[in-house]
């Protein structure tokens, strides 16, 4: 694969016009995508931006997100408090992914890639080893654990042979690519659309409207501390997709309206997880002291098995879309592998994370992947800064600089650095709890927002230095 941009047009010597080159993948289902890192050229764009409605709609359309909605009870909130906790949560985080997507459409490369600018080519690796590699592999066992236990509730199969099955699916949609995922993406919107209405329609008899704040629940912080960290639930469920955003949009023409990008990611996004998560806030009552697959189970009654086998299918699209994205995150640190071995080798080391968490998907790991939400935020805030204030007026040059080596490292990575330092100040994850989190608690999780405003204040002072890759080598040559 090629590690340098693409150029957008060639030109026919002897002649003062330039023709778009015949397209070698576009629009074409019969081969793999054969296009990986690198800056996707012109003649390839295609696409229109409501397919990020159904690809983003399907991929939230997941058992975790309606499990995420049973805590509402458990932090003592009325059913009006949970709602408005998922829709506030899930609003803002959409954005983010919306905006970021579109950014995919202007620069031609994936998220991972676009880290470079910021954060300069070497030190881009260890944010993107950490948030996407680290992510794609755990959040696709995660939800395949939910997969294979649900699937064993219709079919008495060995766990090993079930989450093997299912890791061949996931892992053929991701090495066929981006236009085999858009697709399967399209058909899950309406599959999962009409089997989540049937377990709405089941699950909601079950609802006790009269539900109000119950200051003795467990994990009650006072009515603002409990809303503020519920909502941070759904906002970092979404913003742990925001390092993958332009991943699944920068096959989209340039000309492509930013704002209606931005708009159906945040559509899809915002529909599922308010439609799920909703769904939770409406059954945790009842659902709250149950584990997931059972809590589902007694929720849909005799339709338990089409229950289960919605979960088995909402899987999919999902893992596909993790191990995809993981796929182009080696490759962006620089693993010598081709996409495909890739995907590979992302879909392996998952199916090994998956045994392990075969007993208990709400293991260590699983708080470990909610610890790096933490992380993702700062890295995004970054990211969208830095686009706005320097890549987009630079243009092309902006671009070709993602592929320059002799970037190592820039202020952005600093910026970063200095977000996630001041956000674990007030952590309260069950692996590390921060030393102001305590002083902080009647306001709820403060995480995302300190290290957000962190970020954005370090990279705005530091803007405006010389860059950081040019200082440190004139020092190494002074030296």
């Amino acid at each position: 694969m090629s590690t340098t941009p693409a150029l957008p047009e060639e030109s026919i010597p002897g002649r003062d016009v330039y023709v778009e080159p015949t397209p070698t993948y576009g629009t074409s289902l019969r081969q793999s995508e054969p296009f990986s890192t690198e800056v996707i050229p012109t003649s390839e764009r295609h696409g229109h931006p409501r397919q990020q409605f159904t690809l983003w709609f399907a991929a939230n359309m997941v058992l975790a997100v309606m499990v995420s909605g049973f805590f509402s009870s458990l932090f003592g909130l009325s059913v009006i408090q949970g709602l408005t906790a998922v829709a506030a949560g899930t609003l803002l985080s959409a954005i983010v992914m919306g905006v970021l997507a579109g950014i995919g459409t202007k620069l031609g490369v994936p998220q991972q890639v676009q880290g470079r600018g910021p954060m300069g080519y070497f030190a881009n690796f260890v944010p993107i080893a950490l948030l996407t590699v680290v992510s794609a592999i755990g959040w696709t066992a995660v939800n395949t654990v939910f997969a294979v236990i649900a699937l064993r509730l219709l079919i008495d199969v060995p766990f090993w042979l079930a989450a093997g099955v299912i890791f061949a699916v996931q892992s053929l949609f991701a090495i066929w690519g981006y236009n085999l995922v858009h697709l399967i993406n399209k058909i899950a919107t309406i599959v999962l659309a009409v089997l989540f209405a049937v377990i709405t329609i089941l699950s909601v008899q079950k609802v006790d409207f009269t539900l109000g704040v119950n200051p003795e629940a467990p994990f009650y912080m006072g009515e603002i501390g409990s809303w503020v960290t519920f909502a941070g639930f759904f906002f970092a469920y979404v913003m742990t997709w925001t390092p993958f955003a332009s991943d699944f949009s920068r096959y989209l023409p340039e000309n492509t309206s930013h704002t209606k990008v931005a708009a159906y990611t945040a559509g899809g996004t915002f529909v599922a997880m308010m439609w799920l998560g909703g769904v939770g806030v409406l059954v945790s009552s009842f659902a709250g002291a149950l584990d997931a697959i059972p809590a589902l189970a007694e929720l849909t009654g005799q339709w338990a098995p089409v229950a289960m086998a919605t979960v088995v299918l909402s899987t999919l699209p999902v893992s596909a879309m993790n191990l995809y994205g993981g796929s182009l995150s080696l490759l962006t640190i620089r693993v010598p592998v081709s996409r495909v071995v890739g995907v590979i080798i992302i879909a392996v080391v998952s199916f090994v994370v998956t045994l392990l968490m075969q007993t208990n998907p709400y293991g260590s790991f699983y708080d470990f992947l909610n610890l790096l939400a933490y992380l993702v935020v700062p890295f995004s805030t970054v990211l969208l800064l830095d686009y706005f204030l320097r890549m987009r007026p630079a243009g092309r040059d902006a671009v070709d600089e993602l592929f320059e080596t002799r970037r190592p490292v820039e202020w952005g990575f600093v910026a970063w650095v200095i977000g996630c330092a001041v956000s674990s100040l007030f952590w309260g994850s069950a692996i590390y709890t921060g030393p102001l989190s305590a002083a902080v608690s009647s306001f709820g999780d403060v995480s995302y927002l300190a290290g957000a405003l962190a970020a954005a204040i370090a990279y705005l002072a530091l803007r405006s230095m010389p860059p950081l890759s040019t200082m440190i080598s004139r020092k190494a040559t002074r030296a």
